[in-house]
């Protein structure tokens, strides 16, 4: 008789491998990943042997899963860092237990509701180191979601009253250009309106030079992922392109061809024309 999902077996010893220590550092990076992002990150493409694996290891406690809402249809899972996988962690690669900890308290406490939006936040770390691992010239160097990065963007005081805080910062190189960005993954709940307000706080942050001084970098583009291509688009007309920040809208159906060199991004104009596609890191622009 199949055990319960939500229930953990009787686990074995588990003997764990290198792709164990990698999965448990993505799930601390990441904090949520569903079996089918697992199964694209590793590249893995036996999918029954990467459930008993993900398994064994629910089982053992290295990983916790839940599942999300749905009102018919299975339900997926959607795994996280487990009591043991975290031990592991701080035993073997000298990670900070107290922020672990945090962490997975985080995890733990956050709504279904907020799972769907975790996800798509996860789903573009893995589009983009897929991206950077298939060029040698290319690179995920920096990838960071924890509550530090909104305290660097909330020293402006001329913004005091409205918090920054962005899902993602991150960097990455083509050859030897470097280029660093603040992701905001949006599901189409919020009004575009709320979405402009936004996109100024962020352009006060850059013009503050307080990127500069807390991030010890010179630059940073904005790149906002949307749930579909008719919301993208949306979004990058309602915005206003200008030479002081860069930003570009992209929908994640699209930007499964290549976020690095697919032209799957538009760029909003100073006009009223229609939104560009263009190949970030590159000057080749393409107008659709």
């Amino acid at each position: 008789m199949r055990a319960k999902p939500t229930i953990r077996r009787k686990s074995r010893k588990v003997v764990l491998t290198e792709r164990d220590m990698i999965l448990f550092d993505a799930l601390l990076k990441f904090g949520f990943m569903t079996r089918d992002q697992i199964q694209s990150y590793f590249d893995w493409a036996c999918v029954s042997d990467i459930n008993r694996r993900l398994r064994k290891l629910y089982d053992a406690e290295y990983v916790d899963r839940r599942f999300l809402p749905r009102t018919f249809g299975s339900t997926p899972a959607v795994y996280s860092l487990g009591s043991e996988g975290a031990s592991v962690l701080v035993r073997e690669q000298g990670c900070e237990e107290q922020e672990l900890n945090r962490r997975r308290h985080r995890s733990r406490k956050l709504s279904d509701n907020r799972l769907p939006h975790e996800l798509l936040i996860t789903e573009f770390a893995c589009l983009l180191r897929a991206a950077t691992a298939r060029y040698p010239s290319c690179g995920l160097i920096d990838w960071r979601y924890d509550d530090l990065v909104a305290e660097k963007c909330n020293a402006v005081e001329s913004v005091a009253d409205r918090q920054l805080k962005p899902d993602a910062f991150g960097s990455y190189h083509i050859g030897r250009s470097m280029y660093n960005f603040f992701l905001e993954a949006d599901l189409g709940t919020e009004s575009l309106p709320r979405i402009q307000k936004k996109v100024e706080l962020y352009r006060a942050f850059k013009s503050s030079g307080h990127f500069q001084a807390n991030f010890g970098k010179n630059a940073f583009r904005l790149l906002i992922v949307t749930n579909s291509r008719k919301r993208s688009i949306n979004i990058s007309k309602l915005l206003t392109g200008s030479p002081d920040l860069k930003i570009f809208v992209g929908a994640v159906e699209e930007l499964r061809i290549d976020p690095l060199f697919g032209s799957v991004w538009r760029v909003p104009t100073s006009s009223s024309t229609s939104p560009q596609h263009i190949v970030v890191g590159s000057n080749k622009v393409r107008i659709i």
